[in-house]
């Protein structure tokens, strides 16, 4: 499980944020991974795993393109889908993307067309530039492609929208106040310090029955923004969040678990990168 919620508006006034995101990774507490990097204008943490190496599960690139000044990728599984091993790993869809200059509707149809089997996805990404913005998403499960322009809030799990989860349907709720309260530069710091802390809420968002169809018997756990199911030694490591402000001040902020995890007692590690574009 993952969640994501993005805030857009490419007419900023001066003095706001046109780019606002929160995120959360949810992943096997001994998956080996990399904190954030800045490599070839691309910033995002990295999978380690053997055979996934290299991948990524969300990251922006600074490389300006045709369409884009800035551009954000991130990837969340689907939740209760058939896995199968063996395929290409998901991470590579968000590293490809970042790493090429493509545009995101054309990368996206030519990877719901190809013949590359993955397995169950959403791709979500930005593009932004002064004056537009393009959030644009796709999935495999069933293959769908949506875009969307202008100003936007909105957020994602690991179910095929609309069908959200009931957590981020509440999650989207309190990150919209959270954005309507510190959309300033100048309570940056307020602004981070609540979006921290929005990403570690941990109550149970239920009864959720889209999460209680795709997963039976951890629906509980699951049901929360930050997720702690110790039995099967899973849940929330890394917090992700990235601001760029109306005068393309851009800062990528993320707070990890350390390895070796102790997932009773968890050390917190904060990393940031920050570019002016």
């Amino acid at each position: 499980m993952c969640i994501l919620f993005i805030y857009i508006n490419p007419n900023p006034e001066p003095g706001q944020f046109r780019l606002i995101i929160a995120s959360n990774r949810d992943e096997f507490y001994n998956r080996p991974s990399q904190i954030i990097s800045k490599n070839n204008d691309v910033i995002g943490g990295r999978d380690l795993f053997e055979g996934r190496k290299g991948g990524m599960w969300l990251g922006i690139s600074l490389k300006p393109t045709e369409q884009a000044k800035l551009r954000f990728g991130a990837l969340l599984n689907v939740t209760g889908e058939d896995r199968k091993h063996g395929l290409k790993g998901r991470g590579f869809i968000v590293a490809d993307y970042l790493e090429g200059v493509q545009k995101a509707d054309d990368y996206m149809r030519e990877l719901l067309a190809s013949e590359e089997p993955y397995n169950a996805f959403n791709f979500v990404s930005v593009e932004l530039q002064d004056g537009e913005s393009v959030l644009s998403h796709c999935s495999n499960v069933p293959k769908t492609f949506s875009k969307f322009t202008g100003t936007n809030i909105m957020g994602f799990g690991n179910t095929v929208p609309p069908n959200s989860p009931t957590k981020v349907i509440k999650g989207k709720e309190n990150f919209e106040e959270i954005v309507n309260t510190f959309n300033l530069t100048n309570k940056k710091g307020e602004l981070l310090k609540e979006l921290l802390e929005f990403l570690k809420w941990d109550y149970p968002h239920l009864p959720c029955p889209e999460l209680e169809k795709r997963q039976p018997i951890f629906y509980k756990y699951l049901a929360c923004v930050y997720v702690k199911a110790i039995e099967v030694n899973y849940g929330t490591r890394t917090h992700s969040i990235i601001l760029v402000d109306n005068e393309w001040n851009t800062e990528f902020f993320e707070a990890t678990m350390q390895d070796p995890i102790n997932i009773e007692n968890p050390t917190w590690v904060t990393n940031t990168i920050n570019a002016k574009l």
